[in-house]
């Protein structure tokens, strides 16, 4: 794909989202700038209201670049047992319909002293969420990137915290860093290319119907508590 002209972004319903969509889920990590990553991706006219996230609710939203149709699919946090149950039954939604991810996008700030016990626990669900099979459509993406001395960033870039989370890039996720421009944004959606893949959250509550509460994310979400897993990806 290359650049081209990108039309405002549009909210759509989960029934308007097609199979040859360029489907891009987007979780929030703290303070993350998520709310800037998505307006660097989607025109938005000078004056005009800016994103901003839902945190209790799934929302998508719809732009055209290059030819190409984007549902960005914008989640609320992993932690929350409401949050996680209304991202589990979206998925499962989706999937029913055969909707499948070309990426998934867990924004983190360079910004922060140190990483949030809280992200860490998100982004080790994050790997129970995808699997395996799913886990080179992951992108961990640094952002505030502008604001944080050239060295320490490409530190988080190398190993972004945690040796549990190299072990994640070592899997297939791929750390990015977004510079906070348009041009910045666009090349680590675009270097997803378009690839589809299912994950597993989704091939656990459909293809092998499982309930919620036997999923492989379900369960290491209610045994991280406060304590930390030394594994990301379910066997």
């Amino acid at each position: 794909m290359s650049s081209g002209t990108m039309e405002t972004r549009t909210p759509v319903s989960t029934s308007a989202i097609m199979h040859d969509d360029s489907v891009i889920l987007i979780i929030e990590g703290t303070g993350s700038g998520t709310n800037n990553f998505i307006d660097k991706l989607t025109k938005v006219e000078e004056g005009a209201e800016r994103f901003s996230s839902n945190t209790e609710n799934v929302c998508q939203y719809a732009c055209y670049h290059a030819g190409q149709r984007f549902v960005f699919v914008v989640t609320p946090r992993l932690l929350q047992d409401t949050m996680f149950k209304a991202i589990a039954k979206w998925l499962k939604d989706e999937y029913c319909k055969s909707i499948l991810f070309t990426g998934v996008i867990y924004t983190h700030s360079t910004t922060n002293s140190g990483r949030p016990p809280a992200d860490a626990r998100s982004v080790e669900l994050l790997g129970h969420l995808c699997g395996n099979n799913a886990v080179d459509r992951v992108r961990l993406v640094t952002t505030t990137c502008d604001q944080a001395e050239e060295l320490y960033v490409d530190q988080v870039k190398r190993v972004p915290g945690t040796a549990d989370q190299h072990s994640f890039t070592k899997a297939g996720a791929r750390p990015e860093r977004f510079d906070n421009t348009p041009e910045g944004a666009w090349k680590i959606v675009e270097g997803l290319e378009n690839t589809k893949k299912t994950l597993l959250l989704q091939e656990e509550l459909r293809e092998r119907r499982m309930q919620l509460k036997s999923t492989s994310g379900q369960r290491d979400r209610v045994l991280l508590g406060n304590s930390r897993v030394k594994r990301f990806l379910g066997s």
